[in-house]
């Protein structure tokens, strides 16, 4: 082949890659997903494991967050949960205290479903908590 024919192949493979590119641009921005945040009290299975987020309430220590899970034996209870409010994300604590999950909570060998409450730092508006797991994400909103 010759330099001009390569040449001219050259550039018009080039002009189809910035069409198709400008295409996929004009379909992303198009695009209206919008995440579906859940009533308290609803279950959600996310992957193997089935989620209920029964209430949201503020205390003196923070907000606590009353769970219900079961579905991985030996899994932790607090791994992936995330508040997000006033514009923040933020992970649970570890505090140990009577029925509040810990770092070493796990859904027990039995899969029997575990009742606990999740403790994280006070905001003045909470969003929603979500619960991620296997790629998936689910929102609950006050």
């Amino acid at each position: 082949m010759k330099t001009r024919t390569l040449l001219l192949l050259s550039v018009g493979c080039g002009l189809l890659i910035l069409l198709a590119g400008g295409f996929k641009l004009f379909q992303v921005a198009t695009d209206r997903t919008e995440a579906e945040v859940l009533v308290l009290g609803t279950s959600a299975t996310i992957g193997d494991m089935t989620v209920t987020v029964s209430s949201i309430e503020v205390t003196p220590d923070g907000l606590a967050v009353s769970v219900k899970m079961f579905g991985v034996a030996g899994e932790p209870v607090i791994e992936d949960w995330r508040l997000l409010g006033d514009g923040q994300v933020l992970e649970p604590s570890g505090t140990v205290a009577a029925g509040v999950c810990d770092a070493s909570s796990v859904i027990p060998l039995d899969n029997a479903p575990v009742f606990c409450i999740l403790r994280f730092p006070l905001v003045k508006t909470v969003q929603a908590v979500a619960y991620t797991r296997a790629g998936e994400q689910r929102q609950w909103g006050p």
